[in-house]
């Protein structure tokens, strides 16, 4: 059904697997949040729903993240907002060389994953579907930053380290204005019970979007809508999405 493929974003070899159902195919572009990677369980509940439907996709790892023959290549901890928008936009070119996207490309994102999709205002993307996205982030005190500038990293509550150029590279972002910039159909999926990312937030997104848009609360889902009557409706909500504007 899929095929193991790699490509090049700076130099990094991106590890991914493509789904092609027939050729010329709609492709739909994964990109996965912050700490996950193509082999998330929401990826690999997704892939084969969107296959079955016609659609072909691309689930790949951002440099640094996945495991054993799953990794790119790359540090996790140089992991920027800029370094995962020349990933993707890498991705999306593999595709077009690969001669895949013979009717449309679209982007499913979750969480950073968004942002980053977002951030990269690639105009080739069609039709878009974000999950628990962060309009803002919370920004670290001075104080905070010093010390992080003289340790050169951070924590994460996972325990994974982050360098502190992650924030400056962040904060000259504003994800809200950003999305006011993309220009195809946009459906914004949140669960009501996300702690990880506020509600708020994703009625910041959909106030600003300024295209078609859409946007759905999961009742009683969280940031990874880990229950998985939560997660067929996210699926379900994303197929319809693609279908419709693809």
């Amino acid at each position: 059904m899929e095929q193991a493929v790699t490509f090049h974003s700076q130099g990094q070899l991106i590890v991914a697997n493509l789904g092609l159902p027939y050729a010329g195919a709609p492709c739909i572009i994964m990109s996965h949040g912050l700490e996950s990677s193509k082999d998330g369980d929401k990826w690999l509940s997704l892939a084969p729903r969107l296959y079955a439907a016609g659609f072909a996709y691309l689930r790949f790892s951002y440099r640094g993240c996945g495991q054993g023959e799953g990794c790119s290549q790359g540090s996790f901890e140089n992991t920027t907002l800029s370094s995962r928008v020349q990933d993707y936009r890498a991705a999306i070119d593999f595709v077009e060389t690969a001669a895949v996207a013979g009717k449309g490309l679209g982007a499913v994102a979750s969480s950073f994953g968004g942002t980053v999709a977002i951030a990269a205002g690639d105009t080739r993307i069609k039709a878009m579907v974000t999950m628990a996205t962060p309009c803002r982030f919370e920004a670290p005190t001075e104080e905070q930053l010093r010390m992080y500038q003289a340790r050169g990293f951070f924590d994460l509550p996972s325990g994974r380290r982050l360098r502190t150029g992650f924030w400056y590279d962040v904060k000259r972002l504003d994800v809200c204005n950003a999305v006011a910039r993309i220009n195809c159909p946009l459906l914004i999926i949140h669960g009501s019970a996300d702690k990880t990312v506020p509600v708020a937030d994703v009625h910041q997104l959909y106030e600003k979007a300024n295209t078609i848009k859409r946007l759905e609360i999961i009742e009683g889902g969280n940031h990874g809508f880990d229950n998985p009557a939560h997660l067929e409706q996210v699926i379900g909500l994303t197929l319809d999405w693609f279908k419709k504007y693809l």
